[in-house]
């Protein structure tokens, strides 16, 4: 249990399911366990999901995974839930899951909005389900490197939640490019993304080592194709000294192509971004 939800229990006398949200929200408490919820109302653990029915019909709390509730804020009961960085870290904790988020939710939210997800991107460390919580849909990845990457903070209203850092996004565009949307969106990523600030080389180099050359070679082609990044000899050297066969710009389309003999990449379709 937590340590402020045992204190505020400990100080507390049991209060009505009807004013458990408001409860909960007056005392900054953003996410309660079954096992807590039923302390604080004082009632056996089983009861709680029909105690709790009317303040979820009302959108008044929210289960975004079994045995975990989140009051929700006056402003976002409309929404049925608090936004999906609001829920994502109390979310994780409680399936014991490392995680970052990624791709088209990071890229956001480090300022390369030319195409506003519709979903929130995240990678995990174990299998987590698809699900929608209010107006939030939220995809999960299993990747094995996220302990492995440059990760950075944003700061929530709880707290603090690990996103992929500029270099570890890229890294992540260029490995799936079917979570971006495709090549052309992958391309309008990037462009964006170098727009906004010098990438850390050293960083980049470091930890494209967890990821397949392709997705190293594919990045660098396309940096340079469509970026003003001034040096890219650090990290084509990297990929030289990765001798591997040669591979191919855009998983998804032909076999057919080119050879870029730089960055030994067939490039099997023209890349069109439109930013």
């Amino acid at each position: 249990m937590n340590n402020r939800i045992i204190h505020q229990l400990n100080t507390a006398s049991h209060i009505k399911a009807s004013a458990s949200s408001k409860w909960l929200l007056a005392h900054g408490i953003s996410a309660i366990t079954t096992a807590d919820l039923a302390a604080l109302l004082g009632i056996p653990i089983n009861h709680i999901p029909q105690r709790m029915a009317a303040l979820k019909s009302r959108n008044e709390i929210v289960t975004p995974t079994q045995g975990l509730w989140i009051p929700v804020p006056p402003e976002y009961q409309t929404w049925g839930a608090p936004p999906a960085i609001e829920i994502i870290d109390a979310m994780m904790s409680h399936l014991k899951a490392d995680y970052y988020i990624g791709w088209l939710s990071a890229a956001e939210l480090l300022g390369a909005s030319h195409h506003a997800p519709q979903v929130f991107q995240v990678a995990t460390s174990k299998a987590v389900r698809t699900r929608i919580v209010g107006r939030s849909r939220f995809l999960f990845f299993i990747r094995n490197h996220i302990k492995h990457v440059s990760l950075t903070n944003i700061e929530t209203k709880s707290g603090s939640v690990p996103l992929s850092s500029r270099e570890t996004t890229l890294l992540d565009i260029c490995s799936d490019i079917g979570i971006v949307g495709g090549i052309d969106n992958a391309a309008n990523l990037i462009i964006e993304l170098c727009e906004l600030s010098e990438i850390d080389m050293d960083t980049l180099i470091t930890i494209s080592e967890n990821y397949p050359i392709t997705t190293t070679r594919r990045l660098g082609f396309l940096l340079e194709k469509f970026t003003d990044t001034s040096d890219l000899s650090q990290l084509h050297a990297a990929c030289e000294k990765r001798n591997a066969a040669l591979s191919i710009l855009d998983p998804y389309g032909c076999l057919t192509g080119y050879q870029d003999t730089r960055w030994r990449i067939k490039i099997n379709k023209e890349v069109s971004p439109d930013v």
